[in-house]
């Protein structure tokens, strides 16, 4: 059986990975700074503990890396002058600008990168999710395997670039939780109580506070990482906060001008004809 190491193994994302490898044919051993939390779900789930990362990543044929971007890169090099040249490195960072360098050079030492970004979060299941692949070895039969436990479990994969990958999530990524983070901060300063909004809302408001809530459930280590690391965010967000500025200038007409353009853009969509019932259920499966 081949056997996958997965570092902060313990956090929601790193169990995630946990359980989807376990559950596909690997051994897992754990390795995670809280010992505690480790040893507990080691015990629950059957995996094994490892607190030293590099004498875990010298036995497996994957070593998959959910810890902040600066641990990944720390570790990345620690573990690359450690292990086989055949041991699969894997790495989920949000935003890859502060990794780049690091995978770029150890590439080139011979060291098998992958990295990926799986665009969902910990609780999902696979099937129609998609998983950006940034960075691939050539060659490489363990990440052959990953990739194909991906497609079968119904996983969408996206291939880019590491460069290309953080233009993406600018916008697919930052913009939306720039614009949560600003809803927050918005209700806070009109000092109505979040449960009150919520019972007063209606169902635009409900699903809103919904998406914004579960963001902070997420690392707010990762989230700062999200907003400030990506050096392609400023322009996404000087577009945005143009948009909002002009809005505010607008007559009624030019609003409605507008909303019209708009209306034509998001048509485009392949899912906008089914979006209010989706939206719906959405709502409905969130009360």
């Amino acid at each position: 059986m081949a056997v996958a190491a997965v570092i902060g193994g313990s956090g929601r994302m790193g169990a995630w990975f946990a359980n989807f490898l376990s559950s596909n044919g690997y051994e897992v051993i754990i390795c995670d700074k809280n010992v505690t939390a480790a040893r507990r779900m080691t015990r629950s789930k059957g995996f094994k503990f490892d607190p030293n990362p590099i004498r875990a990543a010298q036995v497996s044929e994957i070593v998959l890396f959910a810890t902040p971007t600066l641990t990944t890169k720390s570790l990345l090099k620690k573990i690359t002058q450690q292990t086989a040249r055949t041991t699969l490195l894997v790495e989920i960072s949000s935003i890859k600008e502060p990794v780049r360098k690091t995978i770029e050079n150890l590439n080139r030492r011979g060291a098998r990168i992958m990295s990926i970004h799986p665009m969902f979060g910990p609780g999902s299941n696979l099937m129609g999710k998609s998983i950006i692949i940034a960075q691939e070895p050539a060659n490489c039969a363990p990440a052959r395997k990953l990739l194909s436990t991906f497609t079968k479990r119904g996983a969408k994969i996206i291939r880019s670039s590491l460069e290309d990958h953080d233009q993406l999530v600018a916008t697919t990524l930052a913009l939306p939780h720039w614009m949560n983070f600003a809803f927050v901060e918005t209700m806070k300063c009109t000092g109505l109580s979040l449960d009150k909004a919520r019972d007063m809302g209606g169902t635009t408001f409900k699903l809103q506070l919904l998406i914004a809530e579960a963001l902070y459930h997420e690392s707010l280590h990762n989230e700062a990482s999200i907003l400030t690391d990506n050096k392609h965010n400023r322009k996404t967000l000087a577009y945005f906060t143009q948009q909002i500025k002009q809005l505010q200038r607008e007559t009624p007409t030019e609003l409605l001008g507008r909303l019209r353009s708009d209306s034509a853009y998001v048509r485009k969509s392949k899912l906008f004809n089914r979006a209010h019932e989706r939206f719906i259920a959405a709502v409905e499966a969130s009360s």
